[in-house]
């Protein structure tokens, strides 16, 4: 008894010993960071909070559901919401635009709606949506033409006047049609005019007409234009100078004048009658007097012209003088201290009005408006 007692003593000590050591490992391992304490009222109240909002919009879809009101996200009302929105912009535009084109209206209405759309009147070279002249310019440029007439005392209502203003209005069409051509040749020719050229011309313009105040004064008296609207002209003005002198400056548009004007020439020197190859020949109002222009002084013709006319002495003949207008042989048949009198033969280059002529037998213009 004595020894089986012993046994279960000393196997009780092994198994206290290493359930000790154990403890001890697990003391010994780092204690987690102890958790950040919780405000247990801040958090019941927010909980309280949204249950209190959840309930209170509960009760009120309630409400609207009994009233027969959905208060769910309805796709199908957004679709119908969004097409009836397109529907009223298309019935508007089509509106103004049987004002426009059955009734020409230019009412106050009209002329903002036409700045929003851009209503064609015509379009060159293109469509309905590019290359066009809009109903926009259209009126502003007929409202530029009625004040212009009417500021010069002339009654724009009466038979005559109503007349007058049906065929304004038709050639206004046919200018709206010119610039649509010229604004899309000077593009392809890469012209430029920048906002110096047009303040430079502006002030020349300014100075000769005595100071701001009275230009802005005539430019509404005359036109009703602003000094903007001004300035628009100026830069349009300097794009078609540009554009013409590309045009007469051109070889390839003028050689075949340039040959005759040198054939006359050649002529003239081996003594054949300036005047009567001038009548023959000639291309302006002066071939039926053997091309006499009378006294020039000073100022009345274009640089090139006078400054050839000038430097010739009396009865004799200039070389081929080019200018805008073509190309000129000059005699001087009489000379006096500050003017000459002269004769010339002028052969028409293609100039501007000449090449706007053969643009637009060419181009496919579509009038969308008709007055």
């Amino acid at each position: 008894m004595a020894d089986s007692d012993k046994k279960p003593k000393k196997q009780t000590t092994k198994k206290s010993e290493a359930t000790r050591q154990d403890r001890v490992k697990a003391l010994s391992k780092k204690k987690p960071a102890p958790a950040k304490p919780v405000d247990d009222k801040s958090t019941a109240k927010a909980e309280k909070t949204d249950s209190s909002k959840k309930q209170t919009e509960s009760k009120f879809q309630q409400k609207l559901s009994k009233l027969g009101v959905k208060t769910k996200p309805n796709r199908k009302l957004a679709v119908i919401g969004g097409v009836s929105a397109l529907v009223a912009l298309v019935v508007t535009i089509t509106v103004f635009g049987v004002l426009i084109y059955k009734y020409k209206n230019d009412s106050r209405p009209v002329q903002i709606m036409s700045k929003i759309v851009p209503y064609p009147v015509v379009s060159v070279n293109g469509g309905p949506l590019w290359n066009t002249a809009t109903y926009s310019e259209y009126l502003f440029e007929l409202s530029s033409i009625k004040k212009f007439y009417q500021s010069q005392g002339q009654d724009l209502n009466n038979d005559e006047g109503k007349q007058r203003l049906e065929e304004l209005k038709k050639e206004l069409i046919q200018q709206l049609e010119d610039n649509q051509i010229i604004k899309q040749e000077a593009s392809k020719e890469k012209i430029v005019v920048t906002s110096k050229e047009v303040d430079e011309e502006y002030n020349k313009l300014v100075e000769n007409a005595g100071g701001p105040d009275k230009v802005k004064e005539t430019l509404q008296n005359l036109y009703g234009w602003t000094i903007a609207d001004f300035k628009e002209k100026v830069r349009f003005s300097l794009v078609q100078k540009k554009l013409a002198d590309k045009i007469t400056n051109d070889p390839n548009r003028n050689g075949v004048a340039k040959a005759k004007a040198e054939d006359l020439l050649n002529q003239v020197k081996s003594g054949a009658s300036f005047e009567e190859l001038a009548k023959a020949n000639s291309e302006d109002s002066s071939a039926s007097n053997g091309g006499d222009l009378g006294f020039i002084e000073k100022g009345q013709t274009v640089p090139e012209f006078e400054q050839a006319a000038f430097a010739l002495e009396q009865g004799q003949v200039s070389g081929i003088v080019k200018t805008q207008y073509g190309f000129h042989i000059i005699k001087v048949t009489e000379k006096q201290a500050d003017k000459v009198k002269v004769s010339h033969i002028l052969i028409k280059g293609i100039d501007l009005e000449a090449w706007l002529k053969e643009q637009r037998e060419k181009a496919k213009i579509v009038q969308y408006l008709k007055v």
